[in-house]
């Protein structure tokens, strides 16, 4: 069964989650103790979108491509939450934490992004 809106997800240590689909519902709190993996697609037109309130990677690991697969195309993460929202200890709301976990980010490579200023 899949997961609805409002709901939360947890991953437990030893589960890897593979977020394949286009849309996915916007969960309240996403625990990664597993994995949570966000595989490339080989069209770079290509579209996701996930909504949640809360990520937590404890322990776990949340891949957004990698170095040697990079993700391509276009992944929109839309964090939920208003000021009066509980928070997080140590993290806040509106938040991807980590904690003493790995997330891997790696989408196209782009030209310098930086200058110095005179």
């Amino acid at each position: 069964m899949s997961p609805q809106d409002g709901e939360a997800v947890n991953i437990p240590k030893g589960l890897h989650l593979l977020f394949d689909i286009d849309v996915g519902p916007k969960l309240s709190f996403v625990n990664v103790e597993g994995s949570l993996i966000f595989p490339p697609d080989s069209d770079p037109t290509h579209e996701r979108f996930f909504d949640a309130h809360y990520i937590l990677v404890k322990g776990g690991y949340m891949e957004v491509g990698t170095e040697e697969n990079r993700y391509t195309s276009k992944l929109t993460i839309t964090m939920h939450s208003t000021k009066y929202d509980p928070n997080l200890p140590i993290f806040g709301n509106k938040v991807i934490g980590v904690n003493y976990g790995i997330l891997e980010m790696h989408g196209i490579e782009r030209p310098v992004t930086w200058t110095n200023l005179g």
